[in-house]
C-alpha cells in the first residue's frame, strides 16, 4: 500500500532512530526503500541489523543533489502511496495509518501531510510545528509559506507522471520539495491530518545558513513562477513580505534555543 522512500548520508547514528520509528508503524503495509549517497560511515551495517523484510537498501550517488535520490527511490516504488522521511526526523506510531486513512477516504487529493513537533538534542522548541489550518486554495496558501513539512508527506503515486518528479536542477536544491508541492497544489487537492504525527529534529550548528539559503532561493522560485500564478504587482510583494516575517521568525526561534 505505501513505499516509505529515506534518503540518507553519513547519519548512521542518527538514521537507527528514524528507522525504527518507521518500522513501529501501526499501519503495516508498506516497504522502506532507504536510499544512501554512498556512505562512509556505518550506515549499510547499521540497516543490514535491523532484518526486517520490509526494508530494501540501496546505495546511489546523487553528486549533493537530494532529489536525484528521491527520484531514484521513488522509481523503486511499488505502492500506491510513496511517503518521505528525512534521516534525522522521526514518526509518531499512527502516522502512516491515519493517512492512509484520510487519502483513501479523499478521492480527488494527491498529497496528504501532517503536523508536527520539532525538537533540539532532548528540548522540544515547538509541539506544533503549523500553527494555522488551511481549508482551501492550498496553492495560495503555499505561495505564503511552505507548511508542508517534507517528513509527514503522502502522495499518490498515481498523480505523478502528471505533476512530474523532484525538480533535480542544482539550482533548486534545499528548495526542491517546496517546489514539487506547489506543482501538486496547482493540480490537485491537498488534505491535512492536523496532528503531530512527526518529530522534526532541529540541529544547533548550520541551521541558520541552511535556512537563509532556503529563503533566498524561496524568493527566487516565487519569481519564476510569478507570471504563472497571476500575482499583481501588490500580492506578489505581499507574499514576499510574509514570507520575510516567516524566516525572521524561524531563526529567531533557533537563536534562542541554543
Amino acid at each position: 500500500m505505501v513505499s516509505v522512500v529515506l534518503t540518507t548520508y553519513n547519519r548512521a547514528s542518527l538514521l537507527c532512530e528514524t528507522i525504527a520509528s518507521i518500522l513501529a508503524q501501526s499501519f503495516t503495509d508498506f516497504e522502506l526503500i532507504i536510499v544512501d549517497n554512498m556512505s562512509e560511515d556505518a550506515t549499510g551495517d547499521r540497516v543490514e541489523g535491523f532484518h526486517d523484510p520490509r526494508i530494501r537498501y540501496f546505495r546511489n550517488p546523487n553528486d549533493g543533489i537530494i532529489s536525484v535520490n528521491r527520484n531514484f527511490g521513488i522509481g523503486k516504488a511499488c505502492g500506491k502511496y510513496i511517503a518521505f522521511c528525512d534521516d534525522d526526523d522521526l514518526w509518531m506510531k499512527g502516522k502512516l495509518e491515519k493517512q492512509v486513512r484520510q487519502m483513501e477516504s479523499s478521492v480527488n487529493a494527491g498529497l496528504c501531510y501532517t503536523n508536527g513537533s520539532s525538537f533540539c538534542e532532548n528540548v522540544t522548541i515547538d509541539e506544533r510545528i503549523l500553527k494555522y489550518r488551511v481549508n482551501d486554495n492550498f496553492f495560495h496558501a503555499l505561495l505564503r509559506s511552505n507548511f508542508v513539512p517534507t517528513s509527514s508527506v503522502l502522495i499518490r503515486a498515481s498523480v505523478l507522471p502528471h505533476t512530474g518528479l523532484f525538480n533535480e536542477d542544482r539550482n533548486t536544491v534545499t528548495v526542491e520539495d517546496y517546489e514539487m508541492w506547489l506543482r501538486i497544489a496547482h493540480k490537485y487537492q491537498l488534505v491535512c491530518v492536523d496532528e503531530p504525527l512527526i518529530q522534526y529534529r532541529i540541529h544547533k550548528e548550520g541551521n541558520l545558513g541552511l535556512r537563509k539559503r532556503k529563503f533566498v532561493l524561496q524568493i527566487d522560485l516565487l519569481r519564476s513562477i510569478r507570471s504563472k500564478c497571476d500575482l499583481g504587482f501588490f500580492n506578489f510583494y505581499k507574499v514576499l513580505l510574509w514570507q520575510w516575517l516567516q524566516y525572521l521568525y524561524r531563526s529567531l526561534r533557533i537563536v534562542i534555543a541554543k
